[in-house]
């Protein structure tokens, strides 16, 4: 993700996440052949990335973002399919987790408990997929990747982990 999204080097992210260049080359081999193929068959059942261009994720991204920051439960569920469902990556060194959560009531609730009022989100699309920086104290602690059905949210994947985040920190200066 750092490397085909954030356009960060190998050699760099290898660094961050301590692991082989190779390695890193490799996995995100592994993940875009992945992510083709499951787009191959979203696609052929008439799923995500049918019809719904750039402005449309921008407004569902536009009334998420309002939602969290007034603390509106009402509007948020507006923004996600009944079945959505969400994740956090905490990085290794917090294996607890949250696991992941379902349901539209369940998934919009965390998300107003972590990225309500005082935090702050700011759009920054994802290899073409709606997402958001999340601040709080104006210091980078979450980055929100959407996955999108039709015009509304499916899936919210937040990635907490420290060394993630602290590397892309250093690259939005």
């Amino acid at each position: 993700m750092l490397h085909d999204i954030f356009g960060v080097p190998f050699d760099s992210v290898a660094r961050t996440v301590g692991r082989p260049t190779a390695t890193c080359r490799q996995l995100a081999r592994r993940a875009r052949q992945k992510i083709e193929a499951q787009q191959g068959i979203e696609d052929s059942q008439g799923g995500v990335g049918v019809g719904v261009g750039a402005s449309e994720h921008r407004q569902v991204t536009e009334k998420f973002i309002t939602a969290c920051a007034t603390g509106d439960l009402d509007g948020l569920l507006e923004a996600l399919v009944p079945d959505a469902w969400g994740d956090f990556d905490a990085g290794p060194a917090d294996p607890r987790g949250i696991g992941v959560i379902h349901g539209a009531l369940r998934v919009a609730r965390h998300l107003l408990y972590f990225w309500g009022p005082p935090a702050t989100l700011v759009s920054h699309p994802v290899a073409g997929q709606p997402a958001l920086l999340g601040f709080a104290d104006r210091t980078l602690v979450g980055v929100l990747v959407f996955t999108m059905r039709e015009d509304k949210i499916e899936s919210v994947h937040v990635i907490g982990d420290p060394r993630k985040l602290g590397f892309l920190s250093s690259q939005l200066g």
